[in-house]
Order: C-alpha cells, then structure tokens, then sequence
C-alpha cells in the first residue's frame, strides 16, 4: 500500500491494512496551514497575557499527535489557569473554537489545551524546564514567534 509515494510493509502479513485504518496519517488540503494559524493566535493570546518564553513547533513530521505545540510559561499557578482560560476564551468568541479537551485544570505546574492539530502547553519554569518539550521535539521546525509578536505588535499600533 502507498502512502505519499512511500510503500507500507506489514510486519505480520495474517494482518491486512485497511484505508481506513490509516486514514488518520492523510492530510487535507490547507489542514497544515489552519493548524499553523491556530498556532499563532494561541501565541499572540499568549503574549498579550504576559505568558513567557512562547515558542511554537511544528511536529507533523514527527508524530500524529497534532502538527503544532505551543509551549509557554506562566509566573504562578493562578497565571497559568489564567493564560488558559483567556486563550480558551477567546478563541470560542473570536473564532467558535473549543478545546477537545483540557488536562490539568487543576494543576499548579501544567494545562495541556487540546485543540486536535494544536496542542498548547502552559508551564510553570519548573515544570518547562524538567519536561523539556523543545528538547524532546527538537527535531520539529520552530515558528519564529517574535518576528510573528512584532508584526502582531506593529499591526495595533
């Protein structure tokens, strides 16, 4: 079976690849460009509420978990619930987009806002620096989210 040109071989062949079994791998048209742009808001939402250190990956390359992380920091448990809440908020008011899912609500170090191709990352330092996403996803593509602030920056002025 081909996939993007490169051949699929099955490790156990009683077992049969179904299309629909992998239907999860294709990539739609401009479902790549979506995602970077959710990304973006996020870190703008971010930015504005004082989070520090945003960064966003891309890792479409690397795993089908989302094609971008945004990872932040925030200075205390109560800024940490804060930036989510206010990147949670906005983008059900701006853009009627929800969050498939939330972990660590309750969490004084790390919320995880799971938008299926994006998932931001909100830390306290601790927390960054022990985990180590960047390092660990090192091998995706960084958006250069300070040019992406100051063009954001420029644009309100």
């Amino acid at each position: 079976m081909d996939i993007d040109g490169e051949k699929i071989n099955n490790v156990n062949n009683s077992e049969n690849i179904k299309k629909e079994e992998i239907k999860y791998i294709e990539i739609k048209p401009g479902q790549l460009e979506q995602s970077k742009n959710l990304a973006e808001k996020i870190s703008i939402i971010l930015d504005d509420k004082k989070a520090k250190s945003v960064k966003i990956i891309e890792t479409n390359k690397q795993t089908i978990i989302a094609d971008y992380f945004v990872i932040a920091t925030g200075t205390s448990s109560t800024h940490i619930r804060s930036l989510a809440g206010e990147v949670e908020f906005q983008l059900k008011e701006k853009f009627n987009t929800a969050p498939s899912r939330i972990s660590g609500h309750s969490s004084t170090d790390w919320i995880i806002l799971d938008y299926d191709s994006v998932l931001a990352h909100i830390f306290n330092s601790e927390a960054r620096d022990y985990y180590k996403l960047e390092k660990l996803w090192g091998d995706g593509e960084s958006v250069n989210v300070d040019e992406l602030l100051n063009l954001e920056r420029n644009d309100k002025n």
